[in-house]
Formats: structure tokens, C-alpha cells, sequence
């Protein structure tokens, strides 16, 4: 099988689903069997275990700490434009922790998703259509789709619709940003915005992510991985600094 044949091979297979592709078109090893109900957790995450019947008691505690401020963020979203984007009471409570109910809406209102929709309307087909033509990280994005978050609910399925909205927003992606193209471990930035959005939220959260002055990830990805080195070793000398004993055994 020749590249291109490949190529059109795979895009076939998420442009159809999981619903229309015949069972001999995905490999048992692809699609892990388990039992749903009683392994997920409030977060889609799959365990090996069953899950006891009823909470723990610290996450009883923490589910109640994160509904208190539920209401919190509830009432601050319908006053948003009071506290965005420089209040102190919504840095706090971000750095707290958003809700897990309303991650994704705080989430878009952080990133401005909603601004650079009607900015760069129809865009994201756009771009869908261009890298389904002429992206050349088709086979490497597949793979990587293939591993990504496959414990989680909405991944667990191979060719399902979150994993069909995966694959297009990072083929999406290939093509729009040409600095970065499709690099390893955008697939899971990627899919944990699908979890909380629709598919082009997130993909214009990707966008904001990565090349945004304020988050500007780019650099994490782009060849060299410049910002990623430079992290590095800030974390070294932080480590060196606080915990001059951990630092030392890793040396060793």
C-alpha cells in the first residue's frame, strides 16, 4: 500500500464513524471492551477496577467544596464583564479550580472563543477541507488519535464521533498553523478541550493556546522546543532550590 492509498484510506475511515464502517475495518486491539457502569468516574476516566457504590468521604467533601463555588461561578458568569479580564475574585477562584460543569463555558470566556469565531468565520472548514487535501501529518495525527485518552468515556471507541472530532481539529490545525504543523502531545491538549467543548471551540482553543501572547504554547511545539528546554531548566533550579535532597538522587 502505497502512501497516498493509505491517506485516503484513513480519512475515509473518520469520515464515516464508527456507525458505518464494518466490524473487520477496526482491530479488536483498537477497541477495548469494558465494563462501563460501574468503572467511570465522575470525570469519564475508565478504571480497571469496579468503582465503590458510594464516595469516599474526602470525595464527598470535595464534591460539596466544588458545588459551593458552582453557585459562585454561576453568579459571576451572569457579570462577567465586571470581572473580566483583570479581576483579583476571578483569578482566585480560577486558581482554585472552575466547576467541572461549566469548564468548558469559562474556558471559551477566558480565550475570547467567541470573538475569534466571528473574526475568522468559516475558517475552521476552511482549513478542515485544505488539510484533508494537502496536511502531511495524516498517518502521524491517526496514531496519536489512536492512543489518545483511550481510558476516557468519550475516546474509548475507535472511529467515534470524539474521536472523529479529534482528527479533524488536529488535521485542521496541520494546515493552519504552518510554523508548528502536528506535533506529539497536541492530541491531548486537543482532547481534553473536546471533553468540555464542541469541536469548533475547540479547535479555536487549540488556536488561542498555542499562538495567544498571554498562554503562547507554540513554543512547547515548534522544532527545537525552545520554551519546553527553557521550562526545563527552571524547573531544575527551582527543584535544586527547595528540594536540594530529590534534586541530588536525580543526579545520582
Amino acid at each position: 500500500m502505497d502512501d497516498k492509498e493509505e491517506r485516503e484510506i484513513i480519512i475515509e475511515k473518520y469520515k464515516k464513524g464508527r456507525d458505518k464502517l464494518d466490524k473487520d475495518e477496526i482491530n479488536v486491539w483498537e477497541d477495548p471492551n469494558f465494563d462501563i457502569y460501574h468503572v467511570t468516574d465522575r470525570y469519564g476516566f475508565i478504571h480497571p477496577e469496579r468503582l465503590p457504590d458510594r464516595l469516599p468521604e474526602y470525595e464527598t467533601k470535595l464534591k460539596a467544596q466544588e458545588n459551593s463555588r458552582l453557585n459562585k461561578w454561576l453568579k459571576m458568569l451572569k457579570q462577567w464583564d465586571q470581572y473580566y479580564p483583570d479581576s483579583e475574585k476571578l483569578r482566585s477562584r480560577t486558581y482554585k479550580g472552575i466547576p467541572n460543569a461549566l469548564r468548558g463555558e469559562v474556558w471559551s470566556r477566558l480565550l475570547n472563543i467567541h470573538q475569534l469565531k466571528q473574526e475568522q468565520a468559516g475558517k475552521y472548514s476552511e482549513m478542515l477541507e485544505c488539510g484533508f487535501q494537502y496536511s502531511k501529518d495524516i498517518r502521524q495525527i491517526d496514531l496519536d488519535v489512536n492512543r489518545t485518552y483511550r481510558k476516557h468515556i468519550m475516546f474509548r471507541e475507535r472511529y467515534n464521533t470524539k474521536q472523529q472530532m479529534l482528527f479533524k481539529i488536529l488535521v485542521a490545525y496541520s494546515v493552519y498553523n504552518s510554523e508548528i504543523g502536528y506535533c506529539q502531545g497536541m492530541s491531548q491538549i486537543a482532547a481534553l478541550l473536546l471533553m468540555y467543548m464542541d469541536e469548533e471551540d475547540a479547535f479555536w482553543s487549540l488556536s488561542a493556546l498555542m499562538s495567544n501572547e498571554k498562554h503562547a504554547m507554540h513554543g512547547f511545539f515548534i522544532p527545537g522546543f525552545p520554551k519546553l528546554i527553557r521550562f526545563a531548566k527552571h524547573h531544575d533550579k527551582i527543584i535544586n532550590k527547595f528540594l536540594h535532597k530529590v534534586w541530588k538522587h536525580f543526579k545520582m
